[in-house]
């Protein structure tokens, strides 16, 4: 996509240029600016992020905490007690079940 030329572009272009030299320290943003107070500024400014990143992600974990607890509410009690038991009395028939499936591997004949 071009551009399309302004009369007095090049004229704005320079004349900011000028104001730059003008300031003559690098980091001012105005001509009565001290660079200090820039850096200062930048620095307040570098703060501020961290600290509005820091409570975003503070605000995430706090959603996904709320998010996994809502998840585990939801699912009833009796669902998991059902769960528990079934899964106990597979447990159970397994070990029952367990000795006598060794006896009849050991004493199966096995094919030469």
């Amino acid at each position: 996509m071009t551009v399309k030329n302004r009369p007095g572009a090049a004229k704005q272009v320079l004349a900011q240029q000028r104001a730059e030299v003008r300031r003559s320290a690098p980091g001012k943003r105005f001509v009565g600016d001290a660079a200090a107070q820039s850096r200062e500024a930048r620095e307040a400014e570098r703060e501020r992020v961290g600290q509005m990143a820091a409570e975003n992600a503070m605000e995430r974990a706090e959603a996904v905490e709320q998010e996994r607890l809502e998840e585990i509410h939801e699912e009833a009690l009796s669902d998991i007690l059902s769960d528990l038991v079934r899964d106990t009395w597979q447990l159970a028939r397994t070990l029952v079940s367990a000795p006598f499936r060794i006896v009849r591997a050991i004493r199966a004949p096995r094919p030469a």
